[in-house]
């Protein structure tokens, strides 16, 4: 097991809820990480949860996939320690760093397989300027011919995310179908979306899979993460964010290995940053 945890998420068509679930997941993590958008398609968690922060200056679009890709053109392999600077601190949630997508699908051309393969590499050995291994959530957005397969191979666990509908678990066959070519059993799993216990059993049956991620159904809470309603902040009481925190900790517990030297601080700490390294 490396030091630090890399998740992917991918979706098939129809809007499933994997981006607001991703988002949900960095926001409860008990730790710093990086949540990547590596959609080819364009991004939208800087658009959708930061939107109010990139209106009013507080976070740059411009800083991020592509500010990466062009100052790392020149190199043969990914450099971590480069990465932290197209890194930016998120408000509502300080302890999480915002790696901001692409702005059109046009540009996805432009960073092509060598610069996705560098990304991939800079983000497997992402570190805090403290110098501590940092979880990585990559939203990879909807799954095509354009999807970056150097991030799904090296990802410890890659989801697809489907809500308990049959228009959403028809869709994600042909998705599951052409990555269980590739990738092994044990590092794909369902993230089942705005669900009931009894919406999960009927997708795991439908899907012949488990669920490594259940999100319930909380229309308000998710708006935040899809839309930034009330700024993008935190309604921590919510039945989503609750459950994201359990999640969040199995995952996080499951995939990061610690070094000796690193104590387990399962603690809220409510002045947590990434840049910094503390943990929440």
């Amino acid at each position: 097991m490396s030091e630090m945890a890399m998740i992917a998420i991918v979706s098939g068509k129809g809007s499933p809820g994997g981006t607001t679930t991703l988002a949900a997941l960095a926001a409860a993590w008990p730790a710093p990480v990086l949540l990547a958008d590596c959609d080819p398609a364009g991004g939208d968690l800087a658009l959708g949860w930061l939107g109010h922060w990139v209106v009013n200056g507080f976070l740059r679009t411009d800083v991020g996939v592509l500010s990466h890709f062009v100052a790392t053109r020149h190199a043969t392999s990914g450099d971590p320690v480069s990465l932290i600077e197209h890194v930016q601190a998120v408000p509502p949630a300080r302890h999480v760093g915002l790696l901001a997508g692409l702005s059109t699908p046009g540009q996805h051309a432009a960073v092509g397989t060598a610069g996705w393969t560098r990304l991939t590499v800079a983000l497997a050995a992402f570190k805090t300027v403290a110098g501590h291994p940092a979880d990585a959530l990559v939203d990879l957005g909807r799954f095509s011919s354009a999807t970056p397969w150097p991030v799904l191979l090296a990802a410890d666990l890659v989801l697809v995310a489907v809500r308990p509908t049959q228009r959403h678990v028809l869709a994600a066959r042909p998705v599951l179908a052409e990555l269980a070519e590739r990738i092994l059993p044990q590092r794909l799993g369902l993230a089942v979306c705005a669900t009931t216990p009894a919406g999960t059993r009927e997708v795991r049956v439908a899907l012949g899979r488990e669920a490594a991620v259940e999100v319930p159904m909380a229309a308000r809470t998710a708006a935040v993460f899809s839309d930034g309603i009330d700024g993008g902040a935190l309604p921590n009481r919510s039945p989503l964010l609750r459950s994201a925190r359990r999640v969040a900790r199995r995952l996080h517990g499951t995939y990061h290995a610690y070094a000796p030297s690193e104590p387990r601080v399962p603690a809220v700490s409510p002045s947590a940053r990434l840049l910094s390294g503390g943990a929440r």
